[in-house]
């Protein structure tokens, strides 16, 4: 029941109450204007969902591990395939639970796609479908909602998915972004919003809207540096892979208000055994509640 105060005009139960944001309260009787007030008056929405997480280690296998986004803890796996992929990858984008992309690595910039048959008590994935050359990235990244981004020599370029296992024909649209994205990590926190780091260590997101057409925010200046991969299965959810084998977990309130004073670490998923040397988790996976 909403508090009751007083009124000496009108009718009744015109009373006023003076606004409280985020503790504070605030009255007009002086006629000032408050600008940018922010409440925080409802709780702060928490991530949930299983987290999907796949890799590939130097040997050519595939690994899948599933992480609880609510308490960052690891609920299964790793998994790691039997089989190799027979190449060594470049990059790596997850698209879904069962679908991963991945480039060789050579001049020839060879695309293939990774239908994955199960990834329960086993991993087993179908023989990788070569889909085309010419994507010679150092990075890949899908937003979940039918973008697929890639660097190549700090060129961001973003393509239009159009189905959940495509061919060369469904991945289309192919679009300069802009030059100068010379990052060391590359995700996605959400349809058309990247995240990467630098190697003297600053978090950026970018929002990206088209050709020529985006915005760059500086979350970090500094400290992230060490990580070799950056994933984010959405909610704000973050994951830094440490080259030593620990996998950090932060957590963005508000990943798309290009502010990092929202931002906070949570410890380690595990302190070591990330031997992978890629690493993509699947967009989408954590949620808010």
């Amino acid at each position: 029941m909403a508090e009751r105060g007083s009124a000496s005009w009108g009718f009744e139960g015109s009373e006023r109450i003076r606004p409280a944001f985020d503790g504070v309260t605030y009255g007009q009787s002086d006629s000032r204007a408050w600008n940018d007030v922010t409440s925080r008056n409802c709780a702060t929405a928490a991530p949930k969902g299983r987290v999907a997480v796949y890799g590939v280690l130097p040997d050519g296998q595939l690994t899948y591990t599933a992480i609880d986004a609510a308490t960052g803890k690891r609920t299964h796996g790793a998994v790691v395939s039997t089989a190799k992929l027979g190449f060594t990858p470049k990059a790596m984008a997850t698209l879904n639970y069962n679908t991963i992309l991945l480039t060789k690595a050579g001049s020839d910039g060879m695309l293939y796609r990774v239908d994955v048959r199960t990834n329960g008590d086993t991993l087993e994935f179908e023989p990788p479908v070569h889909l085309g050359n010419g994507y010679t990235h150092d990075h890949l990244a899908y937003d979940g909602d039918g973008h697929l981004y890639g660097i190549a020599a700090g060129t961001l370029r973003r393509y239009t998915i159009t189905t959940t296992k495509p061919v060369l024909a469904d991945i289309t649209n192919n679009t300069l972004i802009g030059d100068g994205f010379t990052l060391k990590t590359l995700t996605t926190a959400g349809p058309d919003w990247l995240l990467g780091t630098t190697a003297s260590g600053q978090l950026l997101s970018y929002r990206v809207k088209g050709a020529g057409d985006w915005k760059r925010h500086q979350l970090r200046d500094a400290t992230w540096q060490n990580f070799t991969h950056l994933l984010s299965p959405g909610a704000g959810v973050y994951y830094g892979h440490h080259p030593a084998g620990a996998l950090y977990r932060y957590h963005d309130a508000d990943p798309y208000d290009g502010k990092g004073d929202d931002l906070t670490g949570h410890g380690t998923v595990d302190a070591t055994g990330w031997t992978q040397s890629l690493l993509s988790a699947q967009p989408g996976s954590a949620t808010l509640s």
